[in-house]
């Protein structure tokens, strides 16, 4: 099953940047995510224990701690705390065969170059640019509708 985690936390952020200056209910911006406000709450609460944003309670007002330019991907993944790295090995095979005992060793190599490359990739991925982006996908609709 896939973990939506570090895409839910990356569209807060740039929910965040494009109505910067607008009241931001947790409810509002649970709608974008089509989640509940609580969950939003929750996921804010990891944006800000990792130093990413700046929250006070009972305020709809919310911060960057530093310019988005300076906030990557890997950051974002780093802040979902991941049990696991992203693909696992499993580890429970039989114990009685040669392949069960030999080809999680060798996977687990493989992954672990997966990982590490996965990582490099994140963190040249910077907020501002999702947000770059994003927005003129926004405006490509928008001038689409127009017609």
């Amino acid at each position: 099953m896939a973990n939506t985690r570090l895409s839910d936390l990356l569209q807060i952020l740039v929910y965040l940047k494009i109505h910067e200056g607008e009241k931001l209910p947790s409810s509002r911006i649970a709608a974008s995510l089509k989640t509940n406000p609580s969950l939003v709450r929750q996921m804010i609460g990891q944006l800000s224990r990792a130093g990413l944003l700046q929250t006070q309670r009972g305020s709809t007002q919310i911060h960057f701690t530093r310019p988005l330019t300076e906030i990557t991907a890997l950051d974002v993944y780093r802040a979902s705390e991941p049990a696991h790295d992203l693909l696992v090995v499993d580890q429970n095979t039989a114990q009685s065969c040669s392949v069960g005992v030999a080809f999680p060793n060798v996977l687990a190599g493989h992954f672990q170059e997966i990982q590490a490359s996965v990582e490099a990739q994140l963190a040249q991925l910077t907020v501002a640019q999702l947000v770059e982006e994003t927005a003129a996908d926004i405006a490509a609709h928008l001038a689409e509708e127009a017609q």
